[in-house]
């Protein structure tokens, strides 16, 4: 009897120590799978904040496009002031400042951020693109484009070259104009490279094989594939460059290494003056190409060597052409988009003037009228693309979560 009560004990104390561990395991599971939904609906409450990020940014294009397309020609020179509708960066909840503003508004402005139905947070920005060199030129129809291009690409190498001994020592032997050659040929429509030979054999050791697809690059990403584009180039080509241009540089817009690529003549104290005026609310944006001229001229650029051989197309017009950034943060989780806002008819427009152009000045040559051809419009100075129709929503080209 006793044997019978202790192994009777020992089942029970190995039963009940199966059941605790079952009984934690369980309970281990049960918490783990919640963490993973809790954390999954998390991230599904990010991604809707940031995409009402994007859905008000889109809102504010479609508004700023509506009112320069009705009050822009009146406003002339001055309809710069309307870049704010969408130059601002935007956030929910809103940043209350400690000044300069009323304890009335403080109220008010909390009073809607508590009524508020969004449980989150969102921050959002809007670039314009037009101030960045887009890369598909190097492809495209107007002769005058693809030398641009090139020239702004391998300007942009070379002024890194010189100003920065760190980054020279670490690229020596660059050959900047052959990487730019390189990605030329990935773009346009044949086998042949700029720099000799065929296009392939530059891919040949690459593993998994690849060739250049010759079309024009659908993201910047594939700036990586690009032979001889080393993460050091991408990383100083990609605030620079896009896929997504304006078929010229809006100086108004463009960055100071941008700035730089027009002319080997501009230094670094003149784009820093470019900027400084542009932003002066005195001064004002550049109105076209002869008031920039004019105003390049008088920190010591020579006018007659200005912009030549290739003449790079500047625009001074309103930017139609915007990448937007948005970020959903709810709790831990953090999701992000980025969009791009595309206006088909005034790329086509931008094209179409300097292909006219181009042609115009071809057969002035051939005629050898070269008081006319001084006179008609040269493509840097052309006036700008119709605006398009502003009936519906802005047209997204491109869409990326993260």
């Amino acid at each position: 009897m006793k044997n019978q009560k202790g192994i009777a004990l020992l089942v029970t104390l190995f039963a009940i120590t199966i059941m605790i561990f079952l009984a934690t395991e369980i309970g281990y599971n049960t918490q783990v799978e919640l963490a993973i939904g809790a954390s999954q609906i998390d991230r599904l409450k990010a991604y809707y904040l940031a995409k009402s990020g994007i859905q008000i940014s889109l809102l504010r294009i479609h508004v700023y496009k509506s009112v320069m397309q009705k009050f822009g020609g009146q406003l002339g020179n001055n309809k710069a002031a309307l870049d704010v509708i969408w130059q601002l960066p935007f956030s929910w909840p809103p940043m209350i400042p400690d000044d300069n503003i009323s304890s009335m508004d403080k109220e008010q402005l909390k009073d809607a951020i508590d009524k508020s139905y969004i449980d989150g947070t969102f921050s959002t920005k809007i670039e314009g693109e037009g101030s960045k060199i887009d890369l598909n030129d190097l492809g495209s129809p107007s002769e005058q484009l693809r030398k641009s291009v090139s020239v702004q690409l391998n300007q942009i190498l070379q002024n890194r070259l010189e100003a920065d001994d760190e980054w020279a020592k670490e690229n020596r032997g660059l050959k900047a104009q052959e990487i730019v050659n390189n990605i030329a040929d990935w773009i346009d429509d044949d086998s042949e490279s700029f720099n000799g030979g065929s296009e392939s054999q530059y891919y040949s050791r690459t593993d998994p094989p690849i060739k250049p697809p010759n079309r024009p690059m659908k993201t910047l990403e594939e700036l990586h594939m690009v032979a001889g584009v080393t993460d050091e180039i991408f990383n100083l080509l990609s605030p620079r460059v896009t896929v997504y241009g304006t078929k010229g540089i809006n100086v108004n817009l463009a960055s100071a290494e941008v700035i730089r690529s027009i002319d080997p003549q501009i230094t670094k104290e003149i784009s820093a003056a470019v900027i400084e005026k542009r932003n002066d609310p005195n001064q004002g944006p550049f109105g076209n190409a002869g008031e920039f001229l004019s105003f390049v001229q008088s920190k010591g650029v020579r006018a007659d060597k200005f912009n030549k051989d290739p003449e790079i197309p500047l625009l001074f017009d309103a930017e139609y052409n915007f990448r937007i950034t948005s970020n959903g943060f709810y709790k831990k989780a953090q999701r992000e988009i980025i969009a791009i806002v595309y206006d088909f008819d005034k790329v086509k427009g931008q094209i179409a003037t300097l292909l006219a152009s181009a042609s115009q000045a071809g057969a002035q040559q051939q005629q050898q009228q070269g008081a006319a051809a001084s006179s008609s419009p040269s493509p840097a100075h052309a006036a700008p693309a119709q605006t398009s129709g502003t009936s519906g929503p802005p047209h997204i080209i491109f869409w990326q979560e993260f």
